[in-house]
């Protein structure tokens, strides 16, 4: 996945959140958004990954923004099922948005009943940031590089080593797939039901790899628990982590990332959408919330329901013939 790199500019966060609510921005209909009613931002995996983090960034700073009621519902389970087939049968009115990353893209070649069309059952309204992969492996591990975890994994029999991601055909699963067809490497795929069970089994011990966005990892590997030994990105180093090469500067041609979008059910309002976008564009034009963003590698993107549309389609095509190729299929 290519980088997005379309920027926007505004007004910081603390001022934000000093002044009066700012006025809900009308609809082609003349209603306006949110008005009085509670928004959910629905998101299929449980707290502690980066999906929740952005979802909670949104939702703060929206609710500070319009003066409306914002609510973050974690809604885990059947591998994102669960929680798109609760967007899908939702009023189409505003109340409920999916905030998701680049699993829903990839959920149609996985679920042959998914009881729904990505394509038609949603609409694109906005693709908010991107982030890098970060290769992470515990605190204790010898390994410090990718060139050298990869040389410590050659050769050995794929259950002599363990990577996790957060479910069968997942972003992280399919990176990691593709990571070892180019480093000639066979490692065997343990699925969670989100990045920070993941997350949590790499810090103890019982998993040696994960593929991971920043917002995931970062505290852990400020205080010592994991370490990076690789990002993968279209560009340089990250801020956050500026003495962590690049997998390309390792050798290895890795330039896949996480992006992050919003959608809501189909047959939503142009108008509508177009209120919702030009609230998410103010959140990332708020430099408090760009810099803690762009700290973490994150790029803000502030793409259109169109540029998202674009990604999925994108994605669909890449990764369902990976998925075939591969013959993944949930555990």
């Amino acid at each position: 996945m290519q980088r997005r790199m379309l920027l926007a500019a505004g007004l910081p966060l603390g001022a934000a959140l000093l002044a009066a609510p700012a006025l809900a921005q009308p609809t082609a209909q003349g209603t306006a958004w949110p008005g009085t009613r509670q928004v959910r931002i629905l998101i299929t995996y449980p707290p502690g990954g980066t999906t929740d983090f952005v979802a909670r960034i949104y939702a703060q700073t929206l609710a500070a923004q319009t003066g409306g009621n914002f609510v973050v519902d974690n809604r885990s389970g059947g591998g994102g099922v669960v929680g798109w087939t609760n967007v899908v049968r939702s009023a189409n009115d505003g109340t409920t948005l999916l905030l998701t990353d680049n699993s829903l893209a990839t959920a149609p070649p996985l679920y042959p009943n998914l009881g729904f069309d990505i394509r038609q059952d949603f609409t694109p309204v906005s693709l908010l940031v991107d982030y890098p992969t970060v290769f992470v492996v515990p605190g204790n591990s010898p390994v410090r590089t990718l060139r050298e975890y990869v040389d410590s994994v050659r050769g050995k029999p794929a259950d002599a080593n363990f990577y996790g991601s957060m479910g069968a055909g997942s972003s992280p699963h399919l990176y990691t797939e593709y990571l070892q067809d180019i480093a000639a490497i066979r490692m065997t795929h343990v699925p969670y039901r989100g990045m920070g069970p993941a997350f949590a089994d790499l810090l103890a011990g019982r998993i040696g790899l994960l593929i991971a966005a920043p917002a995931t990892v970062m505290g852990a590997i400020a205080d010592g628990r994991a370490r990076a030994i690789a990002i993968g990105t279209t560009g340089g180093r990250i801020p956050g982590l500026p003495d962590v090469a690049t997998a390309k500067e390792q050798g290895f041609d890795f330039t896949y990332s996480f992006w992050y979008g919003l959608l809501g059910p189909r047959g939503m309002d142009p108008g509508l959408v177009a209120a919702i976008k030009a609230e998410c564009d103010k959140v990332l034009a708020n430099p408090e919330i760009r810099a803690r963003f762009i700290q973490q590698g994150a790029t803000p993107v502030a793409g259109d329901g169109a540029s998202l549309r674009a990604v999925m389609d994108s994605d669909l095509e890449r990764w369902s013939a990976v998925v075939r190729e591969k013959g993944i299929k949930l555990e």
